[in-house]
């Protein structure tokens, strides 16, 4: 199938405004030929069996005495879209899908068949009515009836002895599809059409998907690639160097400016050492250490990707079990939550008793990445939630076969929706009552770390009250 397409696409231009349109045009065609040939079935079978059913009188006439008793053996004669052959006698033996009748024409009760090549489909249709007809209304009956066998029959009449009448309409009582068989063939050739212009489209459309995965156009010779595509590709790669260009002179531009000002700072904490207001000198130097704080969470903010740190296998679980012990430690209210645990039943023995023991499950929180980064944005998040609510919960748990979540839930105020998004911008600090002040960079510290583990930072008010912070984390590769 892609051969062809191939084969397909390289007689079409290469430019994605004149593929589409011959793919429009092509669809529709298509779509106007297999619609034209359904209908032009159902219109053939309708129209013959029309003229079946009122073909009574015609074959009334062929049959009458007048009309065939001065022919010689062979001769024909023609009536509308029927002919009636005339034979001294029966030459073969009848095909063995025939089917025998009566009709009465005169009053007199003449034998007859209908010789068919095959089984007939609706073989109760050649039979005759219970309510009394005249002559031309049963072969009328029995006309359409042939007809809506759909193949080639002849209606074989013993009028004598000696004369046999064969009747045969080419074009009514003719081999052809049923309306059902019709119907299928119509539907299998569109469904055989829409899977040829259905993934010759979505090829079309392929190089534009990669380009929206922000993957390559591989390979300049690629037939499914349009000239659009290439020229759009260059275009985006030239503005990826340049933005990445700009961004990397801004960092730099931003550190040196950070680090530059560490001179100044330190002159000035050694000036502030001269006042002898000591009221005066300790506001100097709260400013001072606010102004340095600043400075370094500038540095660590732009810097933080390039921060070497040797990728580790390691269990997240026991990561934050770890990090809130050593804030227990120091007399901070958090709590950890483990991941699911498992209740079993110790197995008896002659020296024990049976007793329910719970087994930890922190290989299902095993990921690959770096572990130190990963404290330090979840040792942000934590002193976040004791800043604004006192106390903090830690939790975490598997969410999928790629991904992690931790969550960590405070009991302060919450955050008004409209803020969210601006709290975790840089130096955006939230309100709090507790009198520890900060620069503003925790949280986009933490966000930058998170994001460089595959994950993001999600805020949910809690209906109880509080604020509930999801970190998304992906596992990694995990050997």
């Amino acid at each position: 199938m892609r051969k062809i397409q191939l084969t397909v696409l390289a007689l079409l231009p290469r430019s994605l405004s004149q593929r589409l349109p011959l793919l429009v045009i092509t669809a529709y065609l298509l779509g106007a030929f297999v619609s034209a040939w359904t209908m032009y079935g159902f219109f053939q079978r309708s129209s013959a069996l029309t003229y079946a059913e009122t073909s009574g009188d015609l074959l009334r006439d062929l049959l009458n005495r007048d009309t065939w008793q001065d022919l010689t053996e062979g001769d024909v004669v023609t009536s509308g879209r029927f002919k009636l052959r005339r034979h001294l006698r029966l030459q073969d033996d009848l095909p063995p899908y025939s089917v025998p009748l009566i009709l009465v024409i005169d009053d007199e009760r003449l034998r007859a068949a209908v010789a068919f090549e095959r089984p007939p489909q609706l073989p109760q249709a050649l039979s005759a009515s219970t309510e009394e007809q005249s002559a031309s209304a049963r072969l009328a009956e029995l006309s359409r009836g042939i007809a809506r066998q759909d193949q080639t029959a002849q209606l074989h009449v013993f009028m004598s002895e000696d004369v046999l009448l064969t009747i045969s309409a080419p074009t009514i009582w003719q081999s052809r599809p049923g309306q059902t068989r019709v119907a299928l063939l119509g539907f299998a050739a569109f469904a055989i059409g829409l899977s040829l212009v259905v993934p010759l489209a979505l090829n079309l459309a392929g190089p534009f998907a990669k380009l929206a995965e922000r993957g390559p156009v591989t390979g300049s010779a690629d037939p499914l690639a349009s000239s659009e595509a290439y020229l759009i590709r260059d275009k985006i790669d030239r503005l990826t160097n340049r933005f990445q260009v700009e961004q990397e002179s801004k960092e730099r531009n931003l550190a040196a400016i950070s680090h530059d000002l560490r001179t100044p700072v330190t002159r000035l904490r050694l000036r502030t050492e001269l006042l002898t207001d000591d009221a005066l000198r300790d506001r100097f130097e709260s400013d001072l250490d606010e102004v340095s704080s600043i400075i370094d969470g500038a540095l660590d903010l732009l810097s933080i990707r390039s921060q070497p740190e040797e990728s580790f296998r390691f269990s997240l679980a026991s990561l934050l079990e770890s990090l809130v012990s050593d804030y227990s430690d120091t007399g901070k209210n958090v709590a950890f939550v483990s991941p699911d645990e498992v209740e079993l039943r110790s197995a008896m023995s002659i020296f024990t008793s049976a007793e329910d023991v719970t087994v930890r499950t922190d290989n299902a929180c095993m990921m690959q990445g770096q572990p130190d980064k990963l404290r330090r944005a979840f040792s942000n998040l934590i002193d976040n939630a004791l800043k604004y609510g006192g106390r903090a919960i830690v939790e975490v748990k598997p969410v999928s076969k790629d991904m992690l979540c931790v969550g960590i839930r405070d009991f302060g105020p919450g955050i008004d929706p409209d803020q969210i998004a601006r709290v975790q911008m840089p130096f955006v600090r939230g309100h709090s009552q507790q009198p520890e002040r900060g620069v503003g960079l925790g949280l986009s510290i933490a966000g930058e770390l998170i994001e460089l583990h595959g994950g993001t930072l999600e805020f949910t008010n809690m209906e109880q009250g509080g604020l509930l912070v999801s970190a998304l984390v992906s596992r990694g590769v995990i050997a």
